[in-house]
């Protein structure tokens, strides 16, 4: 029961998120919409209204909250952790871990020159 209430508040926070969103979008749009007017009319003073500003802070709070209300949970990020999903030797095969274009070729021809003078 509580897994399906938990998943119901999910999808309303998810919509409330995303409903703050367009909100976001819409202060962006009334914002350029002011300014090429402001501009159009030849004003000087480039200042947005207090409604815009007031609609774009409510509306990121709004965003916030909701993102945080609808994620589900969160999981553990400490290395151990991670490290109980992967055996040692699983982690040192990987083939990442094998390099087989080294600089040992480039040594040889001076390890055996060395060789010969001595």
């Amino acid at each position: 029961m509580a897994a399906s209430n938990n998943s119901g508040l999910k999808a309303v926070a998810r919509g409330i998120a995303l409903l703050a969103f367009v909100c976001m979008l819409h202060s962006g749009y009334s914002a350029r919409e002011f300014l090429l007017y402001s501009k159009s009319i030849g004003r000087q003073d480039l200042k947005l209204p207090v409604e815009i500003v007031v609609e774009c802070l409510t509306a990121l709070a709004v965003v916030i909250v909701g993102v945080v209300l609808g994620v589900g949970e969160l999981k553990p990020i400490s290395y151990e952790a991670e490290m109980k999903r992967y055996s040692i030797d699983g982690m040192f095969s990987r083939p990442s871990f094998q390099v087989y274009n080294h600089r040992g070729r480039f040594l040889r021809p001076i390890k055996s020159a060395a060789a010969v003078t001595e």
